[in-house]
């Protein structure tokens, strides 16, 4: 517990700051002690699709940079946050010298995979349905950002979210 603690740092953003650009490899993970971020890309028309929000008590974690290859996604802090962070070197280390951490190194996998398998579960199904979810599990979403971005998110257009809200 020590060597871990000694790893972590704890940083403080800014509405809008981005933690990393598509192209980019993430070099560390990230705990949302408090506040709000985003994952997106742009498609080749230059359509920015949201895939992912994180709130307090999330962990952002990714394959791509634990692996080390560049991202597909651009992480923007949506709200002031404290996060604790620790880099993906740090984390090698640590295996290194104790081996249990590949247990923490495997459940964080885990739950990326998780968390992908249910985001592909909400994408098939219909627009409604997605909307019905996003409303009953994640209500206070439509507190935290534009409906634009809930749109985005939900693979659908502003107006039929908006039909969808005003039929509510």
């Amino acid at each position: 517990m020590e060597a871990l603690e000694a790893k972590l740092q704890l940083e403080r953003y800014k509405p809008h700051q981005i933690l990393n650009a598509a192209g980019h490899i993430e070099n560390r993970l990230y705990f949302m002690e408090a506040g709000f971020a985003r994952s997106y890309f742009y498609d080749q028309h230059g359509q920015q699709h949201i895939v992912k929000f994180w709130d307090k008590g999330n962990i952002l974690f990714s394959f791509e940079g634990y692996y080390k290859v560049p991202s597909h996604y651009y992480i923007e802090i949506m709200a002031e946050s404290e996060v604790i962070t620790m880099s993906y070197a740090s984390l090698y280390e640590l295996e290194v010298v104790f081996p249990e951490t590949s247990l923490l190194i495997k459940t964080l996998l885990l739950q990326y995979l998780e968390e992908e398998f249910q985001r592909q579960l909400l994408i098939s199904l219909p627009a409604e349905e997605r909307y019905i979810f996003i409303r009953k599990n994640y209500n206070s979403l439509f507190t935290k950002v534009p409906s634009k971005m809930i749109a985005s998110y939900l693979h659908m257009s502003r107006e039929t979210l908006g039909r969808y809200m005003a039929r509510r």
